[in-house]
């Protein structure tokens, strides 16, 4: 890197460094909030309460460490080979696509009475949230392992290769198969049951989405071990 490269990439790293610091104070208030008000509740105010602060905790979890790796001080990315730097950034991706299904799984647990109410007619605003928590980290997930999200795309010429299409491949085919039964069993729920068709949707969306993550990264850490 030139001067002005070095710069540049500061300059980002201080911008992220404090967007993380900001995601992590909204999420702060919204996990006590959740906790409490959700103390010695039960039912559906309990899982409102919940959702908020699962929602707080993920917040506060990605902004803390986010802010740790653009902590001000650290050198350590200015000398970073480039192959460092690339494994550095394979191993980040895949901690996440392991990291964000699991999150999404959690939500989904939360939100089968959310679907319950939606489905009888009594659903309310805080129930529409919990439904789509669980599908925004299912689509956040596919979109890392499809290298949309905002870093793959700022370092595509360190996670890109002809391996890493080969891998991208094959995760979305084995996703497109999961989604594809999971919508079928759906519809022939829904047939029976409006209630259960709209869980066994929702499910689907998670565990395609959940998929094309782990399945991804579980194929990149072999094929780094093969080579």
């Amino acid at each position: 890197m030139d001067d002005q490269e070095l710069a540049a990439a500061g300059r980002k790293r201080v911008r992220k460094y404090y967007s993380a610091l900001a995601l992590a104070g909204l999420g702060l208030p919204a996990m006590a909030t959740g906790f409490f008000f959700g103390r010695g509740q039960s039912g559906d105010e309990a899982t409102s309460w919940g959702v908020l602060a699962g929602v707080g905790f993920s917040f506060i979890l990605a902004g803390a460490i986010l802010a740790w790796r653009m902590r001000p001080g650290d050198r350590s990315w200015i000398s970073e080979a480039p192959q460092g730097q690339r494994d550095r950034l394979q191993a980040q991706r895949s901690r996440q696509l392991f990291v964000f299904p699991a999150v999404a799984l959690i939500f989904l647990a939360l939100a089968l009475d959310a679907i319950r109410n939606v489905a009888s007619g009594q659903g309310e605003l805080r129930d529409y949230l919990s439904i789509m928590l669980p599908v925004l980290y299912a689509w956040l997930t596919a979109a890392i392992a499809m290298g949309w999200d905002g870093q793959s795309r700022q370092n595509r010429r360190l996670l890109e290769d002809e391996l890493t299409v080969v891998i991208r491949a094959r995760a979305i085919t084995t996703a497109f198969l999961v989604l594809m039964a999971g919508a079928t069993i759906a519809l022939a729920l829904f047939m029976i049951s409006t209630e259960y068709g709209a869980i066994a949707l929702l499910v689907a969306l998670a565990a395609a989405g959940a998929t094309a993550g782990v399945r991804f990264a579980w194929l990149d850490r072999e094929a780094g071990q093969d080579g």
